[in-house]
């Protein structure tokens, strides 16, 4: 059973003094011209460029395809001031958490296209992880008495996210969050061969909206397990969420199977305030540990962005409908009387 210590596959990178500067600076003159996390991606003015950019492009570089994930720390460290934990995603102080969540914005910007969807979180670009009562025993962010099992994050969508960005707000009890990587799985070739047939489907998770109900719920479409990039392979994974189109006991025995190995080689990155882990979503599963929440406005919390690179997936993917969830982009702001715009 994988514990809470990390092993040697665990190194990070000091944020350097520069870009953490120019970060802080950029966002808080940001917040003085009107822009938000939901809106700082609209407006040309607003990007980064210049120094910044250049900072932030040495900073946080794509994960290395053979590792899968990259932790930069106290990228973060001057933007830690948002008040207490929220009970829920939705009671955040949009004041207090702007800077932060320009600056998550900003920097996931460098990577890729920016987006949300629809039907989570109100369609908002920046999303707050948090344990919310009612929740603790779902397979969402919000839960906290299960651990979150292994998961391809939005696995049920063909445009789902390249990069998962989590930036920790809090963390007083240093629950980490939990990777796998299928390119340090020592899988029988007849499993790999079994789990690239498109025999099962997943779902949306739970927290997702759908509607009022009265629409007839999406046909599953089959899809493939495991597939390959030109840099090796690829895992697509959400057991909570999956259901089998076949009772082929050879595919569901090795579906099984590569979830025990996941556990048998996954690692805990430990995440402290500031710190920002981003994560190739085509490679690595994640998750995280148990913990006892407090609901007292001290508990852990993570900022999460969603992007998505030019990197192409399978054609067949293309044949998926996604459940009929929608990605939204960066809102269009207006600016306030008077507000000039950025120099970065």
């Amino acid at each position: 059973m994988l514990g809470q210590t990390p092993t040697d596959h665990v190194t990070t990178d000091q944020a350097p003094g520069e870009a953490r500067a120019l970060l802080e600076e950029a966002a808080r003159e940001r917040v003085a011209a009107g822009a938000t996390g939901q809106t700082v991606l609209s407006r040309p003015e607003w990007l980064s460029c210049g120094p910044l950019r250049r900072a932030l492009r040495e900073t946080v570089l794509p994960p290395d395809p053979a590792r899968g994930f990259r932790v930069v720390e106290g990228l973060f460290g001057g933007l830690l001031d948002l008040g207490a934990t929220p009970s829920h995603w939705s009671r955040n102080d949009p004041d207090a958490t702007a800077p932060f969540e320009i600056s998550l914005a900003l920097v996931a910007e460098t990577l890729g296209s920016v987006f949300g969807w629809s039907e989570q979180q109100e369609g908002r670009l920046v999303h707050d992880i948090v344990p919310s009562k009612g929740f603790e025993h779902l397979q969402v962010g919000a839960s906290s008495a299960v651990p979150l099992v292994w998961h391809t994050e939005d696995g049920f969508h063909p445009q789902r996210a390249d990069y998962l960005l989590l930036a920790c707000v809090r963390n007083p009890d240093g629950i980490g969050s939990r990777l796998a990587s299928v390119r340090d799985l020592d899988l029988d070739p007849a499993d790999v061969a079994q789990l690239r047939r498109p025999l099962l489907a997943i779902e949306p998770d739970d927290s997702y909206a759908y509607g009022d109900g009265s629409a007839e719920p999406a046909e599953p479409v089959g899809m493939a397990t495991l597939w390959d990039r030109p840099d090796g392979l690829c895992v697509r994974y959400d057991p909570s969420y999956t259901r089998y189109l076949t009772d082929d006991k050879d595919f569901v025995s090795a579906h099984e199977r590569l979830g025990a190995a996941f556990e048998e080689q996954g690692f805990v990155v430990p995440l402290s305030p500031g710190d920002l882990l981003v994560i190739d979503n085509d490679t690595l599963v994640h998750g995280r540990l148990s913990f006892r929440p407090r609901y007292d406005g001290t508990d852990r919390w993570l900022k999460r962005v969603l992007v998505r690179s030019p990197r192409s997936r399978p054609a067949a993917e293309g044949r998926e409908h996604g459940y009929d969830q929608r990605r939204v982009f960066p809102a269009r702001a207006t600016l306030p009387t008077g507000a000039g715009g950025s120099h970065w």
